[in-house]
């Protein structure tokens, strides 16, 4: 399965001896270039938006991940409250995981932007389907989480929230890591850049290999970067950035809920595996028009394949199967950002259109020796064109200096088109028109207090062809409601307390005798989550997340039984996070980590049910990490899961995935 490893690593080592020869001039470099204003809650992303994100959002730095051993990107979320990933183990098949009570398979129902590209796939095995394989840690400038659909600037697949992803474009840097670790695990890492004058560059590059704890767990991934900025006049600036990615892996079986009450946590049949390759790139042309406004147009294209092989073989209706998608996405924005005070009442406007089109082969075959030569029968083969069209605006205004409002909203118009090329069959997706009001108010009567209340509606559309084959069905729409206290009464101390509310209308259900799709479900999950960060001296911090969360059905009836009442499945009621962390500039380096998962129900019960519900795991799992920094030198060990508990890293009614046992892994990193 893993054929390409040699074709990968020479590509990257000629990367990489390219970069050094730019690099090896730069005896010091300056700080990254962030426009991150966070004393005026205000972000500019370099796709040229500002976005004022709700009070709730969560920020992340690159400086944050400067020393973080990520063997996944989506483990990053973990530091957002009220998450908890749910790992498939799949390689670079996306993964899920949970936020605010909404269960995010393939990381559907967040929409995950990078450097102002949309990740998100409409056709694909959810509507969102997001690979945040995709992205280098150490390239990473910030990253900003805004829970649910609360923000106007973001389109359909922010119904959970938004994961905005701002990588480095500026400044004179080196970032090199490399490291191995357990399970025949090695990494290398880099982001560097170089200002001459007018004109910026930025690398990055990313080679990543395993093994695995047991056989066929094999992932290898590549991933490569390169952006060009240009001052063209002190008013006009264009922007170039080129992103390839490619990955192999293979997976095992799944346990089955016997074998894992009976302790066998390491079954290892081949089962499934799967290759993907991306390409692509975006540019961006910002124009400020005066002091206080400017223009930004940023466009984008990118093509990849994926193909994932399963092996379905127990269930003798369906067999082994390969499933294919050839994706080509491209598309571009136009914004316009108005800054200006009228009189005493500072005022921040935001206008602007996307567009985007979505170009997909969709291949599914019979396929029992899993490999692409032995296709035996096609059980789906159909090219889909999905299309989206969008309007928003949003706008911050401070009418007084302790009140802030702002007020926005969203129009989508989608469309899309099927080629069935079983059935010759041509179908059109029922066109949607969907507004989308947005708004929020916060309350600041003290420096360092600040009360705050959010709403937000968002939408979510049938998933992958079933937008063609059930025209019937309407979107699922959802409502947040939130309110929250900030706390920054001195620098050494930060909190922030958020309580929601987030209504799902009209879900989509599964018949499962005839297999249509019908909408009749209505859900509402609420909790409360705190963030908070103490630095009680220079270099020192104790941080800690907590969440609660409860899901209830409502007025759900699914196969003719009636759920209302009833708690949604596998969400986990408490998340805690807590952990502190030691790091000066020079001198050893150290931190703790624990996290606690708590439980939820295995499955859906219905209403009447009088027997045994069983519960998700609930686990604790704790890492630590110890270095040294020696000038632009350094030196890690991190130590995951150090109490080697045995957990499940994903869990269903019938099956389970066991997280790692103890595992070490040793980096060396050069930066500066």
């Amino acid at each position: 399965m893993l054929n390409k490893y040699n074709t990968v690593f020479r590509l990257l080592n000629l990367l990489v001896m390219l970069f050094v020869i730019l690099f090896q001039s730069q005896a010091k470099a300056a700080e990254p270039s962030k426009v991150l204003r966070l004393e005026e809650i205000t972000v500019r992303a370099k796709s040229g938006k500002i976005s004022p994100p709700p009070p709730s959002s969560t920020i992340i730095t690159g400086e944050d991940l400067k020393n973080y051993n990520v063997d996944k990107p989506l483990y990053i979320m973990e530091r957002v409250p009220g998450v908890a990933i749910q790992d498939y183990s799949q390689g670079q098949t996306a993964s899920c995981f949970v936020m605010r009570g909404l269960r995010l398979g393939h990381n559907t129902g967040v929409a995950l932007f990078v450097d102002g590209v949309p990740i998100n796939e409409s056709t694909s095995h959810g509507d969102g389907y997001a690979d945040f394989n995709l992205i280098i840690p150490e390239d990473i400038d910030y990253v900003e989480v805004i829970k649910g659909p609360s923000s106007a600037l973001y389109g359909q697949f922010a119904r959970a929230g938004v994961v905005n992803i701002v990588t480095k474009r500026r400044g004179n840097f080196g970032l090199y890591k490399l490291g191995a670790g357990s399970w025949g695990t090695q990494r290398f890492a880099m982001s560097a850049g170089h200002e001459d004058e007018n004109f910026k560059k930025v690398f990055g590059v990313e080679f990543y290999h395993r093994d695995g704890k047991t056989d066929n767990t094999k992932w290898l991934r590549g991933n490569a970067t390169g952006k060009f900025t240009y001052d063209f006049t002190k008013d006009l600036t264009g922007s170039i950035a080129l992103n390839f990615n490619s990955s192999e892996w293979d997976a095992p079986e799944y346990l089955t809920r016997a074998q894992y009450d009976a302790g066998d946590y390491w079954s290892a049949k081949d089962l499934a595996g799967g290759e993907k390759n991306r390409y692509g790139g975006s540019g961006n042309l910002t124009y400020d028009i005066t002091d206080e406004s400017f223009l930004n147009f940023m466009f984008y294209g990118y093509h990849h394949d994926f193909t994932r092989y399963r092996d379905r073989r127990p269930d003798l209706t369906r067999g082994a199967e390969e499933e294919s998608y050839d994706r080509t996405i491209y598309g571009g924005s136009l914004s316009y950002i108005w800054n200006t005070q009228f009189g005493s009442m500072e005022n921040s406007l935001t206008l602007g259109a996307d567009g985007q089109r979505e170009l997909t082969e969709t291949r599914k075959y019979r396929n029992p020796s899993l490999v692409r030569t032995a296709r035996e029968q096609a059980t789906v083969l159909g090219d889909s064109t999905i299309d989206t069209f969008s309007l928003f605006f949003q706008n911050q205004f401070k009418p007084h200096k302790a009140w802030k409002i702002t007020l926005g909203g969203r129009y989508d118009h989608m469309e899309g088109h099927l080629e069935n090329h079983l059935t010759n069959a041509n179908t059109n997706m029922d066109d949607e028109d969907i507004f989308s009001p947005k708004a929020a108010l916060e309350f600041t009567p003290f420096i360092g207090y600040t009360v705050f209340s959010t709403y937000g509606e968002g939408f979510r559309l049938p998933n992958g062809n079933d937008k063609f084959m059930f025209p019937d069905l309407e979107p699922e729409y959802y409502t947040q409601y939130e309110l929250g206290l900030k706390l920054n009464p001195i620098d050494k101390f930060k909190a922030t307390l958020t309580g929601f509310i987030l209504d799902v209308d009209d879900e989509f259900v599964t018949d499962a005798v005839t297999g249509d799709r019908k909408n009749e479900g209505d859900t509402r999950r609420k909790g409360i989550e705190l963030e908070l960060n103490v630095y009680p001296i220079d270099n020192l911090e104790f941080y800690s997340t907590v969440s609660y969360t409860e899901g209830e059905y409502k007025n759900y009836i699914n196969n003719g039984v009636d759920y209302s009442g009833t708690d949604i499945d596998r969400v986990p009621d408490w998340i805690f996070n807590f952990g502190v962390k030691w790091a000066p500039p020079q001198g050893i380096f150290a931190g703790f980590d624990a996290r606690y998962v708590g439980e939820g129900l295995t499955r859906a019960y219905p209403a009447n049910f009088a027997g045994f519900r069983r519960n998700t795991i609930d686990y604790w799992v704790c890492d630590a990490q110890l270095g040294y920094n020696y000038k632009i030198y350094s030196l890690g060990l991190d130590i995951t899961n150090i109490f080697d508990k045995r957990y499940p890293a994903y869990e269903s009614g019938d099956s389970l995935r066991t997280a790692n046992p103890r595992g070490f892994f040793l980096t060396f990193t050069v930066s500066y």
